[in-house]
């Protein structure tokens, strides 16, 4: 399982940014950018909710879901090879999104029944710190090909990065052997009415808010920042090497610090700080604000994540009808945060209509992944105060 999570992040290390990066610019548009990610997202709504209700109605064996997931991330890539139009791009991320969102299915529910509440502020240290060397070798690889591509080659910046990505999935066959089969139970219309009315449901929809608008504001907003401070796709992918290294480092010295007592603490600090250096580079908005922001994230993003993954985890065991187990919670979860997702963008997107494209968007996008970031942590301590 494990080894399963990594060779996905290191797809996504190898390309996540840069595609980013590519439709930016190839379209030339903050707005495109936003609305392909939110077509990317309501993908992943379909794979993860849709994709995973099917499953627990025929009571398919959800293990599958990893060989599902891998090829329909493959095969997204097939939309941008040649010269993609605008309506190649968005069905990539469409295909794109609904990929992950069937392998993020499959991924949560065994991190669910393979691993306990007690052991899992270490599992996701160790994942995430696996995370992180992945973090240090994928953009160093896809520099590597971004050269060769367009300098040796001549085939354009991206075409090899998007030959060789989609290659690297095969290396997750042999493990699919050593994951246990899992047939989840049957959702029906009880444990929808448990979702929309239990109170700690309600409660808990403050903390998905936040985390699904920090995952969409960061995954548009980042990207493009990177490539109006560093100038070309190579200078980025050097940066994200080098900085990587420090994130391993600090990550699996803590690894051992970290328990069910304090996972709370460990997200009050990451998140203030992290909101504080968001805010501090979108109102300076230069180059040294850049470096700065950057050398602050590399420590705190994956150590955020760590205690937002076991919270996430978390939720998804406690939150669900009593007698039931807790696929149907995590179905409902994924729709309730695809819905976040798209209605985050949408705002961003309406507002940039006022406020401009590039350097206004960005600052503006940077203040709301700040105000999200500092929201994940109110929204954790209601969670667990009214639990």
């Amino acid at each position: 399982m494990v080894y399963l999570a990594w060779i996905y992040s290191f797809v996504s290390a190898l390309t996540s940014i840069f595609v980013q990066i590519f439709l930016y610019q190839r379209f030339g548009s903050v707005t495109f950018n936003i609305v392909a990610m939110m077509l990317y997202f309501a993908g992943c709504a379909v794979g993860f909710s849709l994709v995973g209700a099917v499953a627990s109605w025929l009571r398919f064996n959800i293990k599958w879901g990893y060989i599902a997931g891998f090829f329909a991330l493959s095969a997204s890539f097939l939309f941008l090879y040649g010269n993609p139009t605008e309506r190649d791009a968005l069905l990539f991320m469409l295909a794109n999104g609904f990929g992950l969102g069937v392998y993020w299915v499959t991924l949560h529910t065994f991190e669910l029944t393979e691993t306990q509440n007690a052991e899992r502020d270490y599992y996701s240290s160790v994942l995430g710190a696996g995370d992180q060397v992945v973090d240090l070798i994928a953009p160093a690889l896809a520099t590597v090909l971004i050269i060769l591509s367009e300098k040796v080659f001549h085939l354009g910046a991206f075409t090899l990065l998007f030959v060789v990505a989609p290659l690297c999935y095969l290396a997750g066959l042999p493990f699919l052997r050593y994951i246990r089969a899992y047939h989840p139970l049957p959702i029906d219309g009880g444990d929808l009415r448990h979702f929309l009315h239990d109170r700690k449901n309600r409660h808990a929809q403050v903390y998905l808010f936040a985390g699904s608008a920090t995952f969409a504001f960061s995954r548009v907003v980042l990207p493009i920042a990177a490539i109006v401070f560093l100038g070309s796709e190579t200078n980025v992918g050097i940066f994200t090497t080098i900085f990587a290294v420090v994130s391993a480092v600090v990550l699996m010295f803590l690894a051992r610090r970290r328990h069910s007592g304090n996972r709370l603490d460990f997200l009050l600090v990451t998140s203030a700080l992290s909101a504080a250096f968001m805010l501090y580079f979108a109102f300076q908005f230069n180059f040294a604000a850049f470096i700065l922001f950057s050398l602050g994230m590399v420590i705190l993003k994956p150590l955020q994540r760590v205690s937002a993954h076991v919270i996430d985890l978390e939720t998804m065991e406690t939150l669900g009808r009593k007698g039931r187990d807790f696929f149907a919670t995590m179905i409902f979860r994924d729709v309730a945060l695809g819905v976040w997702r798209i209605i985050s963008l949408a705002v961003f997107a309406i507002v940039i209509v006022f406020v401009g494209e590039g350097a206004p968007a960005l600052r503006l996008g940077l203040i709301l992944l700040s105000g999200a970031t500092a929201l994940t942590y109110f929204g954790a301590a209601l969670l667990y105060r009214k639990s």
